[in-house]
């Protein structure tokens, strides 16, 4: 577990430096969600969240910046939908079974 917190500290500085400030200034962020067994996943966040050249552009050149600081890191993973858009479907699905079965 050690070594996965190293990592991350790590993760996190690469991020202060090289990412974010590129990423804010589009009023966006990018949230290191865990690290197991090679796999980093990541989460999009602020106006990054819902921009389609995120997830292709940008989050190419962030996969290749940890690929070559970390080679520990076998695979990049940007998990797209943020908690807040899943509660809000979730919210969603419970008031249509709550409509359907009265």
């Amino acid at each position: 577990m050690a070594v996965v917190n190293d990592i991350k500290e790590k993760m996190e500085a690469l991020m202060d430096a090289e990412i974010r400030p590129r990423l804010w200034g589009h009023q966006g962020n990018i949230v290191i969600q865990s690290i197991t067994d090679g796999v980093v996943h990541l989460q999009m966040s602020g106006r990054c969240s819902g921009c389609p050249s995120a997830l292709t552009v940008t989050g190419e050149c962030i996969r290749e910046k940890i690929l070559a600081a970390f080679p520990q890191i076998q695979t990049v993973i940007f998990n797209c939908v943020s908690e807040d858009l899943l509660q809000q479907a979730r919210n969603i699905l419970r008031r249509s079974d709550s409509a359907g079965s009265i």
